[in-house]
């Protein structure tokens, strides 16, 4: 299975100062089973393993430098329901949560996923290759709050054009979190974003992947970096084909004016082939 990785990514966006410690708003998600995930990530859903096993090793400097995600570029060019995939965890005795903040023309943030353990009684094919550590429920969690099956997924809203998405892994925090000094010299909560700046110990945690119209992030829950393997929490996210094509640089997006003349054309075309009563047909392959 061959993977398109994201170019460049050299996180050029600063939203000022560090992520905020504490909760993210009280908003919960309803978890839905891969049984109910449409039918274009069912399809695939065995391909997602590799991101799962392909980060299994400690990666390189430059590996990590090339798949660093630019957050400028996580921005929806076109409006769509955004959908998050849970896909498997390696991490062990981190038991990790998943929140999200969309800024821009949209503004929200929630947990997503309150426990990304894997489930023990999960029984898709190839179980140990998504999720070689799977964890039973502690006491007294409910969704979302408990361990996902591979593929569990929820629906985090309508985003319009504009808005940009970011993603926050909250390093064990049903276990009460970690914590450690920042570039400051102040002790603050193990919070990983997709932008390097607003990590608080100024480190990368995330990789970024395009595969197929979907986007695939896995991130390193360690303070300082850890082991580097970024699979300690994967998923992917469904933000409609044009939107991801855009974010990884695959389709350019015209302008609204370049829109309207291609429009223009189109029409004008049109309105020649009728007086002349003749049928022109184009061929278009959107195939990538």
């Amino acid at each position: 299975m061959r993977n398109k990785l994201f170019t460049t990514f050299l996180a050029a966006v600063t939203l000022g100062g560090s992520i905020l410690s504490g909760n993210a708003s009280a908003s919960a998600f309803d978890i839905k089973s891969r049984d109910q995930a449409p039918d274009e990530f069912k399809n695939i859903i065995q391909d997602f393993r590799a991101f799962v096993g392909e980060e299994g090793n400690t990666l390189s400097p430059e590996t990590i430098q090339a798949k660093q995600v630019d957050l400028s570029k996580l921005e929806l060019k076109f409006a769509h329901d955004v959908n998050v995939f849970f896909i498997g965890e390696t991490a062990g005795g981190y038991r990790n949560r998943l929140d999200f903040t969309a800024t821009g023309s949209t503004v929200a943030s929630g947990k997503i996923f309150g426990d990304t353990s894997c489930s023990t009684t999960d029984t898709i094919a190839n179980f140990s290759k998504f999720c070689p550590n799977p964890n039973d429920p502690l006491a007294n969690k409910v969704a979302p709050d408990k361990p996902l099956n591979v593929g569990d997924w929820a629906n985090i809203g309508s985003m319009s054009a504009g808005t940009k998405l970011d993603f926050l892994l909250r390093a064990n925090d049903i276990n009460g979190g970690i914590s450690g000094t920042d570039k400051n010299g102040n002790t603050v909560a193990g919070v990983w974003s997709l932008n390097t700046a607003l990590n608080p110990d100024g480190l990368q945690h995330a990789v970024a992947y395009y595969y197929k119209d979907f986007l695939v992030f896995g991130f390193e829950d360690l303070w300082g970096g850890g082991d580097k393997d970024y699979n300690d929490t994967v998923f992917a996210i469904d933000i409609g084909k044009d939107n991801a094509r855009y974010v990884a640089g695959i389709t350019p997006v015209p302008e609204p004016s370049a829109t309207m003349a291609l429009f223009g054309i189109g029409a004008l075309g049109f309105f020649t082939t009728r007086r002349r009563r003749k049928v022109s047909v184009v061929k278009v392959d959107s195939a990538l």
